[in-house]
């Protein structure tokens, strides 16, 4: 017999999350955060097949991803700090130039673009690149917790808790135009990423300012 405690409710989301989507069997695509609008593109599913915390994944492929759609949360103009954070297991046959995330459909630039190898980033007219190598670090066949922090003055990249590339994942910000924004979930006009993503999580603050552990449990 299972006993059930009736008064055990779900941990509470931070005030700083804005988006939170688990992509479990419960949730879905869901925002469970702000329910913010997304698009469904092609036919993603929540999976079994792998899963950070036993509870499902969002699997995405060829042709097969989400994009939530414009919303101030992702207006990242006036250096407003932010993070965006996930965990991703990419397939053997995923390509490093497809996206994970991305905030572009064509070939123009955008605020920033996260690759398996690199991450790219607009410039402050957004008219040219800055370059974030995470040295092939996200890795395949594996689960890989990703961090692209904004604390006000620098952008760092972190992989799996660790700093990537101290040398060069420290950039300054661009002072990005003002602009409500979208963002492609396992997308890029390079590709789609093939492979599963866990618990992405946007936050209007640097959630992470140093090094830090990859939670072990579901945000």
């Amino acid at each position: 017999m299972m006993l059930i405690n009736p008064f055990m409710v779900a941990p509470a989301i931070p005030a700083s999350t804005k988006i939170l989507m688990r992509f479990t069997t419960t949730s879905g695509f869901a925002d469970v955060a702000n329910n913010h609008a997304i698009t469904v593109v092609g036919s993603p599913t929540i999976s079994t097949a792998q899963s950070k915390f036993g509870a499902g994944s969002l699997r995405v492929s060829s042709g097969n991803y989400l994009r939530i759609n414009s919303t101030p949360t992702l207006d990242m103009s006036g250096k407003k700090p932010f993070t965006f954070e996930f965990w991703v297991y990419l397939t053997s046959s995923h390509s490093t130039t497809s996206g994970i995330l991305s905030m572009r459909n064509g070939g123009e630039y955008c605020p920033f673009v996260i690759k398996e190898t690199v991450v790219f980033l607009g410039d402050n007219s957004l008219n040219n690149w800055g370059f974030m190598s995470s040295g092939a670090a996200v890795g395949r066949n594996t689960w890989s917790h990703v961090a692209l922090v904004f604390d006000g003055t620098n952008v760092k990249l972190y992989i799996n808790g660790t700093l990537s590339n101290p040398a060069i994942a420290v950039k300054p910000y661009p002072s990005w135009p003002t602009g409500n924004r979208f963002l492609n979930i396992g997308y890029d006009i390079n590709g789609v990423m093939d492979g599963y993503i866990n618990d992405l999580r946007i936050s209007d603050t640097a959630v992470y300012t140093g090094d830090f552990t990859p939670p072990a449990a579901p945000f």
